[in-house]
């Protein structure tokens, strides 16, 4: 235990943008994503007060996105004219935010870093727009690249067979880990569909006061729950509302420096936020080794660490659990021991305030960020996750000074896993969980995680109507079937 550390690492500054080009005028004019970042890095180095912020700034680093560019962070810094000395551009998963910055304070606190900056912005809702009114703005050209730091290892989101049969879209592999949950717990499928809108009503209602959030209409339980025109059905039992958005115009930055850099260029004490623990762990790639589909062990051994160090998570003050789909808050509820009658965002989580494809836990962060700020000594819990389920950061942040040097620890543990089975492996098997697609005209195919009397397991699909509709009616996991190359039938 130290008394102070003037090497902390500590949050000075934040900033967020959100547009919502609405008129062709406004799409044509709409910023792209590079200016995006730009725009919130301004506001960030705002938020940290007077100081020579931008000269000190040796870091830029940018969280990976759905852009070509090798080095955004080059272009960010050249917009902004800041010269950095160092630019890292981040691989791609949900739980990136969290991790990034978590091993960015481990520098800043050795003393590698002075000044950094994390920034992530998309214009995917202009972009598209723009696309319609046949507009394709060229590609910025970008400086040297051989310098870039590459943090992090790719994501794994599905090999071949999982791409064709759908299972690599997170809506299918959530609605299917949902699946799994619900037979575990005994839920019917109609009480897993209450949980799972109940959850979500819970995140609109933070969205409402949102500033930056995509939808704040606030909708209701009912509303989430309810297969309309506006509201389909995207992968049973999920409608449209809940699935994260990832079609916005957003970006944001956090600035992060030493505690020792913040005094002496005066920032005040109630603009400080100290990044306390950060955790990371992994679980399979896909749900396919996945032992037990309805678990995470990797997530349920990061909780028990950082819980070792702080003690209940339910007692944090203010939390933010990853909301890309129902399924994930409902299992790290249930890992965690929080309780889902609390509030889980600071932000309205996914669905409601949208945000980057890998940058929703920076939003958050930067909504813990004002939400610490307003509530000295608190602490808060920021959630981020990446993949099937399948990589994970947990990190908590407090107004209040560390007890002990930062370091991000991660997490190994020995779950046992499942072998793939061969695709077209054919006989009898037992469903380990399902859904049932969905386009615009209505249910396309079933999609299953079938096991084999072996224990290996593939993926196979249905598109019998009679099929489809008993999925939706009544519980198949669980059930015994047959599965013929990669069909399969009840």
């Amino acid at each position: 235990m130290i008394e102070h550390d003037p090497r902390a690492p500590v949050i000075i500054g934040v900033g967020q943008v959100a547009r919502h080009p609405v008129s062709n005028d406004e799409i044509r004019k709409a910023a792209d994503s590079v200016t995006l970042m730009a725009e919130a890095v301004e506001l960030a180095l705002a938020d940290c007060g007077p100081g020579d912020w931008r000269a000190r700034i040796d870091t830029i680093a940018v969280v990976g996105g759905l852009w070509r560019y090798r080095d955004p962070a080059a272009l960010v810094a050249s917009e902004c004219g800041i010269e950095p000395s160092r630019t890292v551009h981040s691989s791609f998963g949900g739980q990136m935010p969290i991790h990034l910055l978590g091993a960015l304070s481990d520098r800043v606190r050795s003393g590698e870093i002075d000044v950094a900056v994390v920034t992530c912005g998309e214009n995917n809702l202009s972009r598209r727009a723009q696309r319609k009114l046949g507009i394709d703005l060229a590609r910025r050209t970008e400086p040297d690249t051989s310098r870039v730091e590459n943090f992090g290892p790719p994501l794994d989101m599905g090999d071949a067979t999982a791409i064709e049969r759908g299972a690599e879209m997170p809506r299918n592999s959530y609605a299917v880990f949902d699946s799994a949950l619900r037979h575990r717990r005994g839920e019917t499928l109609q009480e897993s569909r209450d949980r799972s809108a109940a959850l979500w009503a819970g995140y609109a209602a933070v969205a409402v006061d949102n500033p930056y959030a995509a939808d704040r209409k606030g909708m209701t339980a009912s509303q989430i729950r309810g297969a309309r025109a506006d509201n389909r059905f995207v992968s049973w039992p999920y409608t449209k509302a809940m699935c994260a958005n990832n079609n916005v115009d957003h970006a944001g930055a956090i600035v992060i420096t030493s505690d020792e850099t913040a005094d002496r260029l005066g920032v005040n004490a109630d603009q400080r936020v100290y990044p306390q623990h950060c955790v990371v762990a992994d679980d399979t790639t896909s749900l396919i080794g996945r032992y037990e589909v309805s678990t995470a062990p990797g997530l349920a051994a990061a909780g028990t660490v950082l819980q070792s160090m702080i003690g209940n998570l339910n007692e944090v003050e203010h939390i933010d659990l990853y909301s890309c789909f129902p399924s994930m808050v409902a299992l790290t509820a249930e890992v965690l021991g929080i309780d889902t009658d609390r509030v889980l965002t600071v932000t309205g989580g996914l669905a409601f305030a949208g945000a980057p494809l890998n940058f929703a836990a920076g939003e958050s962060l930067i909504g813990m960020v004002h939400r610490l700020r307003h509530d000295p000594g608190a602490w808060g819990f920021v959630q981020g996750n990446g993949g099937h389920a399948s990589k994970h950061a947990l990190a908590t942040y407090s107004t209040s000074r560390p007890y002990e040097p930062h370091q991000t620890r991660t997490v190994e543990h020995n779950s046992p896993v499942r072998q793939a089975a061969d695709p077209d492996t054919s006989g009898e098997a037992t469903l380990d969980g399902v859904t049932v697609e969905y386009d615009r005209h209505g249910p396309q195919r079933a999609i299953g995680l079938v096991r084999f009397a072996d224990g290996t397991r593939t993926w196979a699909t249905s598109t019998d109507k009679d099929l489809m509709r008993t999925c939706t009616e009544v519980e198949c996991v669980g059930q015994r079937i047959e599965v013929t190359s990669g069909i399969f039938s009840l």
